[in-house]
């Protein structure tokens, strides 16, 4: 029987990603931080470092899913046939990784969309697959922060009606991507915030 915990996976996200909120809180209490013209940059920054913290967890989550990692409550996931060790999840992962992104016609894998993650949990058959749907099912805040990041970085059409759709559906119309993070959802909470409280708990709910 493995001794590693789910637990640990979801704690190592959530330390990564406040690191990332800390810093975001940071730039905008920086009165003279905020008015010069980097500000919106780093927060871009910020915004493709999340994302890329996300996509390690749901990985991770995945890996120690096959290996068999105990549970939050103290049950154990059943193990896929054949691993015993964590090296041995690793090589199924990425078989099946690679039979995800060959199947769908991608260039590579894609861990920051829930769903790929999910496809990869399918293809396994996790023993956890109908919990993570639940969990990793539940959220946009990855979604989000694609298009953010996307619209950004490939700014052609198909990025720039996706961040319009997500402008209108945050009620945040004519709002630059780079200046999206920090934009108010609630009196006291910025859209980058948000995006980090929901992930943390998503995280945590898929260790249970």
């Amino acid at each position: 029987m493995t001794s590693v915990r789910l637990v640990d996976v979801a704690s190592a996200f959530q330390a990564a990603s406040e690191r990332l909120h800390v810093r975001f809180l940071q730039m905008r209490s920086d009165d003279e931080c905020a008015k010069c013209p980097s500000a919106a940059f780093g927060e871009a920054i910020l915004t493709a470092r999340i994302q890329v913290a996300w996509a390690e967890f749901t990985r991770k989550l995945v890996v120690w899913s096959a290996l068999g990692a105990q549970r939050r409550g103290g049950s154990w996931i059943q193990p896929l046939v054949g691993v015993t060790t964590e090296a041995d999840a690793e090589r199924a992962v990425r078989r099946a990784t690679k039979e995800v992104v060959r199947h769908r016609g991608f260039a590579s894998p894609i861990w920051h969309a829930p769903w790929f993650a999910l496809l990869v949990g399918e293809r396994l058959v996790l023993d956890n697959l109908n919990a993570l749907e639940t969990t990793l099912g539940s959220t946009l805040a990855p979604g989000q922060i694609t298009i953010v990041r996307n619209v950004l970085v490939h700014p052609e059409t198909k990025a720039q009606k996706k961040y319009e759709d997500l402008q209108a559906k945050l009620g945040m119309l004519g709002v630059e991507p780079e200046l999206l993070p920090r934009q108010l959802i609630s009196p006291s909470v910025a859209v980058f915030t948000s995006w980090i409280r929901e992930l943390q708990s998503v995280a945590d709910d898929s260790t249970q």
